[in-house]
């Protein structure tokens, strides 16, 4: 069978369905922090940020992209592995995620041009928008793709360029000793990883609806991954090169990532630029609602095995993020945020695994590396929600202290089930 050839505007819009997905508005205020406390070290700070918040998650959907899915290296835990660790994230993302991006998109987007803006009403109004998007499984990402994306991309990449072009200010001093290690500790505490994880079905399902199969669905998925990848660098390195051009004038401690944010463009474009700020925000926030919603649904769907439907689902679930978003979510994000710290070394650690599935003897390795890691993430929990109790203990692992504290548990427990598992084979995925 001849192989279909790849056309460059099916990859470009699931590219930028893909950039949308990961550039939720809460990634849109980081990097100006980060450039401001790099201040004259901005480029180490850029490098730093980009291989931790562009090439981390990136990294991780082309892995699962040569793996198949996710579940060809989860079953190698173990068969309801899958399951429980991906319904996990769902429901968070039902309780704090999706929630969220109406809350941001709305507080910080909409009611920045409109401050009278309803709140309630208009979280209703964006999740209408939000299912009318996601109730075709089959094109919701192209709707995401070719209208959304490129309306935000554009402003966005008009924002940055012109400050780069016309920098508002000379970078000063660094407030921070390693700019490289700030910044790549600030992009890594994204945990944009997660996202890989929760959407990669429906990234991998859009690709083959259009036609692409075998090593041609591998070749339009990773250049559909590094066009998200280019766009993601554009915005970010723009960003926080704005937030280093403004080190004169702030410090870190004296202004808040939304304040620094709308200052610096307030100061490049006038009212004007914060227009289209306020509208990107809006667009970011909804883009990411509208994939996270469709992989929630998806999800569902295949965990019952179609006793709930995708066109139930996605009706469920923004009627419940709805709920959610209007009650406020300073509780909840209190309550729940601490669990996305818990489940993301692991998928790091899954990553990692994928990289080297078809290297790795038996599937103990596979076994100990996760579950070591889980081990790990359940003794941290009670540090992420303020508890202090285990940090002693804690403390004595190596790069706890950077927020790397899993990968000594992960090499160990690599080693530990390798051994213990010789002789047993692997399953064939």
């Amino acid at each position: 069978m001849q192989e279909k050839k790849i056309k460059f505007t099916d990859v470009l819009f699931v590219g930028l369905a893909f950039f949308a997905s990961y550039f939720g508005a809460g990634n849109l205020i980081f990097p100006p922090m980060l450039g401001l406390q790099s201040g004259s070290n901005w480029l180490s700070g850029m490098i730093g940020m980009l291989a931790s918040g562009v090439g981390l998650p990136i990294l991780a959907i082309i892995v699962l992209g040569m793996c198949g899915s996710v579940q060809k290296i989860s079953d190698h835990v173990n068969k309801k592995f899958y399951t429980v660790m991906i319904g996990a994230i769902m429901i968070l993302c039902c309780c704090v995620s999706i929630p969220r991006t109406a809350a941001v998109g709305i507080e910080m987007g909409l009611q920045g041009i409109w401050p009278g803006a309803p709140y309630l009403v208009f979280v209703i109004l964006y999740f209408v928008i939000a299912f009318l998007f996601a109730k075709d499984r089959g094109t919701a990402l192209d709707k995401v793709g070719k209208i959304l994306t490129p309306i935000m991309t554009i402003i966005l990449f008009i924002l940055v360029v012109k400050g780069a072009v016309s920098p508002i200010g000379t970078p000063g001093a660094a407030s921070v000793d390693n700019a490289f290690v700030n910044s790549f500790l600030g992009g890594y505490s994204t945990g944009d990883v997660l996202v890989s994880f929760l959407a990669a079905g429906v990234f991998f399902d859009s690709i083959k609806r259009k036609g692409y199969e075998g090593e041609a669905f591998r070749k339009a998925h990773v250049r559909a991954c590094l066009i998200a990848a280019v766009c993601l660098a554009v915005v970010y390195g723009g960003l926080l090169y704005m937030g280093a051009c403004v080190s004169t004038e702030y410090t870190p401690d004296s202004i808040s990532n939304a304040n620094l944010l709308l200052s610096i463009i307030r100061s490049s474009g006038g009212q004007i630029a914060i227009y289209g700020l306020c509208l990107s925000v809006v667009l970011a926030c909804l883009t990411t609602a509208i994939s996270q919603i469709t992989a929630v649904a998806d999800f569902y769907e295949t965990a019952t095995h179609g006793k709930l439907s995708y066109k139930v689902l996605v009706m469920i679930v923004p009627i419940v993020t709805t709920i959610v978003a209007s009650f406020g979510l300073d509780t909840i994000v209190s309550l729940t945020s601490p669990w996305f710290s818990f489940f993301y070394p692991i998928t790091l650690v899954m990553t990692i695994l994928g990289i080297f599935e078809k290297k790795i003897p038996n599937d103990g390795a596979f076994k100990g590396a996760v579950y070591f890691t889980v081990i790990y993430a359940v003794l941290d929990l009670p540090h992420e929600y303020g508890f202090g109790f285990l940090d002693p203990v804690l403390n004595h692992i190596p790069l706890y202290g950077l927020g790397f504290g899993w990968i000594v548990p992960a090499i160990v427990g690599f080693i530990v089930g390798l051994i213990a598992w010789k002789g047993k084979g692997r399953t064939e995925t």
